[in-house]
């Protein structure tokens, strides 16, 4: 579940989304951490500045495998094709694809240009190596085990704040080039209104490889799709819980949203 939905939704509906190919799963992923660290980095409390340091541990871990780069040239390479394609087209907007491309070069470039693996500088901080392997042992962050982090969390806010953004501009591109591959791919996806009889649902992928599934439900059923994806069809089934908070199928139909984005 996307627990931090990409667009606005109403007060009765939530969105869902499941990525169809691990390299959408692992762009997800970042793009959800680098939200929870912009978003606690902006609190005053210097408890949400300790779990900003923790969320960026796990970036940098995500940004150690060896495909993060390649992963994202291939998908901003991808795009670059897809919408010069569209150059020709009298119906599409110049002004706007001019920008679309032009962003989507100055991302690729940053990332052919960029020295060594992503974050490996900050990586090798030795402020982040102790307070990341302090962090590692249960109630390891508290001021005996590592003054470093104490004496980092006792500063005045914005010096703490400032620090935190810092920290992440070595790998901005990164956060950005995530955004906008992200961005791009929703906006290929048309919602429209299905119903699943009892509970469950079919989508065929024979014709287009889809890279994301997105699902709207309303809140007031308190349900929740589960996946199961093939490389020709995917499936959906509801489910919901039960008085002792056990899940279990939903056996009726259900009338959601559906959105498949490629």
């Amino acid at each position: 579940m996307n627990s931090e939905p990409t667009e606005k939704q109403t007060a009765t509906t939530v969105l869902f989304e499941y990525p169809l190919q691990e390299n959408i799963r692992t762009f997800m992923r970042l793009e959800y951490l680098f939200k929870q660290f912009r978003r606690n980095s902006l609190a005053s409390n210097a408890d949400n500045h300790l779990y900003c340091l923790k969320v960026l541990f796990e970036i940098l871990e995500i940004l150690e495998r060896g495909d993060s780069r390649s992963e994202l040239i291939k998908e901003l390479s991808r795009l670059l094709d897809y919408f010069k394609a569209l150059e020709a087209n009298p119906e599409v907007d110049s002004s706007k694809l001019a920008n679309f491309l032009k962003q989507i070069k100055q991302l690729h470039q940053w990332i052919h240009a960029y020295a060594g693996k992503f974050g490996e500088s900050l990586r090798k901080s030795p402020f982040i190596v102790a307070v990341k392997q302090r962090t590692n042992i249960p109630g390891g962050s508290c001021q005996f085990d590592c003054p470093e982090l104490h004496l980092f969390l006792s500063r005045p806010h914005q010096q703490r704040q400032n620090q935190l953004t810092s920290m992440v501009e070595d790998i901005k591109g990164v956060e950005t080039s995530v955004e906008v591959i992200l961005r791009l791919i929703r906006d290929t996806g048309q919602w429209s209104l299905q119903k699943a009889p009892m509970g469950s649902f079919m989508i065929e992928t024979t014709d287009r490889t889809f890279k994301l599934l997105r699902i709207k439900t309303t809140i007031e059923g308190e349900l929740f799709p589960e996946f199961s994806c093939g490389k020709h069809r995917s499936s959906v089934h509801f489910m919901t819980f039960n008085e002792r908070h056990k899940k279990m199928p939903v056996q009726k139909e259900i009338e959601f949203e559906l959105a498949c984005c490629f």
